[in-house]
């Protein structure tokens, strides 16, 4: 049986007590077969997560134009940083929201992948589309061929829509798997993480973690042939597929574990390592588009390289980076940091997250710290690994301030929403020119 939550109601005994615990008792064990009779738009699943992206939108809308005024003017030419679509001084909220990697989805969203790789003047592959992965761009591109919109607006809006799709697919994900209480916290924590004003800028961040909760959905309701056609839809949004293999592993070995394989268990077991191979297998399916519709061999790693990222683990650069921070102090607690969230992981409480989360919040970090880069985007990756939210859940219903727990993840979003505002400064507006740039 997986895990999950059985909804439970206070005794006819207990005195009535209009205390925070109580009303949080009340919140996070509701009568569920009352509630699937609600209207769709009034039930706290839909409702709720919408209203809290909506809000966190609001103040990524009102801070990144209060900000904007503070960007310099970008004019092609620029050293450290490639402009296509110049702008000038103060230019207001949706020409942040489209800058960085912004501009090359609209390059691709305008005029598509170029035949023909650019070449540097050492003869080496330069910048180019490429690197970027089509969905996102190519519906944008889809949407201003239909409405005759520029993509300054479509790009923006797009994101937003798709990233209050992935809060509802997230909630529900959680609030099915584990429980109503993290359901909520994962929410909230995930609307005010220090680079969610991504979710609604010009980049992929809303389209990967809809990707990813839906296939973690779709895997744990076992609808299989979905998730072939949501893996094959995430191999061309955002690089993360390969990390999908250990999480098909983990459902499959807990269906077994579990005596929970139907009537066919060899058909279903050959069929779920097949799945697994296929994920692993879509990791090449981008770069071998590239390399077929260039005719250049290796196309899409020597893309990369123009960026300084090469496809190889990156573990010791994570490494360096605790001692460049820290020192050797910086490294023991980097250990010491992988060594608790270990234990945690082999614990019963992330057991209770159910197989398919459970795989994510193992696979995703390992993949960040093998395969990324330590550059500043590393913290934008971070916003796929929602099962940490679940951790702080978990944290904050410890018997030492369980009462206080609504307080403290109010304190969470004003903690988060002055990250946000500081992150946006920082990474989104363009104030000068160094060496820290890319968001």
């Amino acid at each position: 049986m997986l895990p999950g939550v059985t909804a439970t109601s206070a005794s006819a005994d207990a005195p009535s007590r209009p205390s925070e615990e109580g009303r949080g008792h009340r919140l996070e064990n509701p009568d569920r077969e009352l509630e699937a009779k609600q209207p769709f738009w009034r039930r706290f699943p839909v409702w709720f997560p919408f209203a809290v992206f909506a809000v966190s939108r609001l103040f990524v809308w009102a801070s990144t134009t209060y900000l904007s005024r503070y960007q310099m003017a970008l004019p092609i030419g620029m050293p450290n940083i490639r402009i296509f679509y110049p702008s000038p001084a103060d230019p207001g909220y949706l020409t942040v929201m489209t800058g960085w990697d912004g501009q090359w989805y609209r390059v691709i969203a305008e005029h598509g992948y170029p035949a023909v790789l650019p070449r540097t003047g050492w003869g080496g592959i330069d910048m180019n589309p490429w690197a970027f992965f089509p969905v996102f761009p190519m519906t944008a591109g889809l949407i201003m061929k239909v409405t005759g919109l520029p993509f300054a607006l479509v790009a923006p809006l797009l994101s937003t829509a798709i990233g209050f799709a992935a809060m509802h697919v997230l909630f529900k994900l959680v609030d099915q798997a584990v429980g109503r209480w993290e359901a909520i916290v994962a929410v909230v924590a995930t609307c005010f993480f220090i680079a969610s004003p991504a979710f609604s800028a010009s980049y992929t961040e809303s389209t990967a973690l809809l990707g990813v909760v839906t296939i973690l959905w779709l895997l744990r309701e076992r609808r299989y042939w979905w998730v072939v056609l949501a893996l094959l839809v995430l191999s061309l949004s955002r690089n993360v597929v390969i990390a999908m293999v250990p999480v098909i592993i983990a459902h499959a070995v807990v269906r077994w574990r579990q005596h929970d394989e139907g009537e066919h268990p060899v058909r279903l077991r050959v069929g779920l390592g097949a799945l697994a191979v296929y994920a692993g297998a879509l990791t090449w399916l981008w770069p071998t588009v590239v390399t077929i519709a260039t005719d250049t061999p290796n196309a899409y790693n020597d893309t990369m390289l123009a960026w300084n990222i090469e496809t190889k683990i990156k573990l010791y650069l994570w490494w360096n980076l605790l001692y460049n921070y820290w020192g050797v102090v910086g490294q023991v607690a980097g250990v010491l940091g992988v060594a608790a969230f270990t234990w945690f992981m082999l614990s019963r409480n992330s057991w209770r997250w159910g197989p398919e989360i459970w795989g994510w919040a193992g696979a995703y970090p390992a993949y960040i710290i093998l395969v990324t880069s330590t550059t500043p985007s590393r913290v934008r990756y971070a916003l796929l690994a929602f099962p940490m939210t679940l951790i702080i859940a978990w944290f904050l219903k410890l018997r030492w301030w369980r009462r206080y727990r609504y307080w403290l993840l109010g304190l969470i979003v004003l903690v988060g929403a002055g990250q946000m505002w500081w992150w946006t400064e920082h990474y989104l507006v363009v104030e000068n020119l160094t060496d820290d740039l890319y968001p």
